[in-house]
Formats: structure tokens, C-alpha cells, sequence
């Protein structure tokens, strides 16, 4: 169900959504949502990144990692997401035939940063394809990881 873009609130930062400016700039937007930087914010410290950056979109995973590293945050992507933190969600677009889309996960609702997109939940469960959070919020699961590890005999069969 699309969102009333004058009314969603990330609910990690209880800063205002941010929509995109153009059909490539998803990741910027959801950059600037997990980080809780304005859009400016994230094309300018692209720019000082790489002087070519294209303004508009798209942003590269290697800037995006790059940009949230300057700003204290380690980025690690996988197919594992810990729903109770916020990320940074690849979908299949929805409209694009054959391309991806950046989608927000703000620790309670998908935003998804196409002005009256159609990116939800139930969407993201049937087209996910990555998800990225701060490795410090990945922290649970490798603890989870471990506890499993040591409660296994090398003898188990799998």
C-alpha cells in the first residue's frame, strides 16, 4: 500500500521520508533515511567521493559503502535481515522489468522512496534480493551464529 509521502516519518530518527528527485536515485534516498542525512547530504559527500558522481543517480554499492563509512557506519549486506534494526532492502523493481530498487526498512515499515510506490512487506518477502544494515545491528545474529556453533558435536550429521 503506498504511503502519503507528506505524512511518513522514519521511525528510527523521527525524521520526514526521503522521496526521490529522479527514476535512479533510490539509493541515495535510502542512504539518506538509514543515516539520517538530507538527500544533500549524501549527494554531496558522493561528489567529494568521486567527482563524477552522477548527481541524479544511480549511486553505486561501492559509494554507498564509502559515504556511510565516513559517517561511522560499516554497511554489510547479505540475505539475512534482523527486522528489529533499520536497512537498506535490493528489491526486484516493480516497475522496471529487469532492474533493482532501493526500499527502506526503518525498523517498523517499508518506505519505499517512488513517490507513491508500491513496495511493502509482503513484496519485499517475495522479491528481496539483499539486505544491508550496520554491522553493529548485525550483532544479535552473529552472536546467535556462535551460540549454535558451540552447541553442535563435530560428530552431528547436518
Amino acid at each position: 500500500m503506498p504511503h502519503d509521502v507528506m505524512t511518513v516519518t522514519c521511525a528510527h530518527t523521527g525524521q520526514p521520508a526521503v522521496y526521490q528527485r529522479t527514476p535512479d536515485d533510490c539509493m541515495i534516498c535510502v542512504l539518506a533515511m538509514l543515516t539520517g542525512r538530507s538527500y544533500e547530504d549524501v549527494v554531496a559527500a558522493a561528489l567529494a567521493h568521486d567527482p563524477a558522481f552522477p548527481v541524479q543517480g544511480p549511486m553505486s554499492h561501492s559509494i554507498l559503502r564509502s559515504v556511510a563509512h565516513g559517517w561511522g557506519f560499516m554497511l554489510l549486506s547479505g540475505i539475512y535481515m534482523l527486522w528489529s534494526s533499520p536497512g537498506i532492502v535490493g528489491v526486484l523493481s516493480p516497475t522496471l522489468p529487469g532492474t533493482g530498487h532501493a526500499v527502506f526498512w526503518d525498523g517498523e515499515k517499508i518506505i519505499d522512496p517512488k513517490p507513491g510506490g508500491e513496495v511493502d512487506r509482503a513484496y519485499v518477502d517475495a522479491h528481496g534480493l539483499e539486505f544491508t544494515q550496520r554491522a553493529a545491528d548485525l550483532l544479535p545474529l552473529h552472536a546467535h551464529e556462535l551460540a549454535i556453533a558451540a552447541a553442535r558435536t563435530t560428530d552431528e550429521l547436518f
